[in-house]
C-alpha cells in the first residue's frame, strides 16, 4: 500500500490545534478525561500537541524553565509530574487551574 498521500494523526492533530478555541476545548476535555480515569499520560500528550501547535517544544521548555529532555519525558510518560510543573505549563499557555 501507498502512504505517500497519507497524513499522520500527530500533524493532524497540530494542525488543528493552531485554532486557540480548539485548544482551549482540546484541553478541557483532556483534563477532564484525566481527573476521571488519571491517565496523566494522554492529558500531557494533549499538551504537547498545543505547545507544538504554538511553536517550538524547545522554546517553550525555556519559557517554562525546564530542561527539553524532561518535558519530553513528561510528554511521554516516562515522568510523573508535580502540580507545579502543570500549573506552570497551563500558565505559559495562558490557562488556569480551577476548581469548580
Amino acid at each position: 500500500m501507498n502512504t505517500d498521500n497519507f497524513i499522520k494523526f500527530d500533524d493532524y492533530i497540530v494542525e488543528e490545534l493552531k485554532d486557540p478555541e480548539y485548544q482551549r476545548e482540546f484541553l478541557n476535555v483532556s483534563l477532564e478525561e484525566y481527573i476521571e480515569d488519571g491517565d496523566f499520560k494522554s492529558f500531557f500528550k494533549s499538551l504537547e500537541y498545543v505547545i507544538k501547535a504554538r511553536g517550538s517544544v524547545t522554546e517553550f521548555a525555556q519559557k517554562v524553565n525546564l530542561n527539553r529532555r524532561n518535558l519530553y519525558e513528561l510528554f511521554k510518560g516516562e515522568q510523573k509530574p508535580q502540580l507545579d510543573t502543570v500549573i506552570k505549563i497551563l500558565k505559559e499557555l495562558g490557562y488556569s487551574l480551577k476548581v469548580a
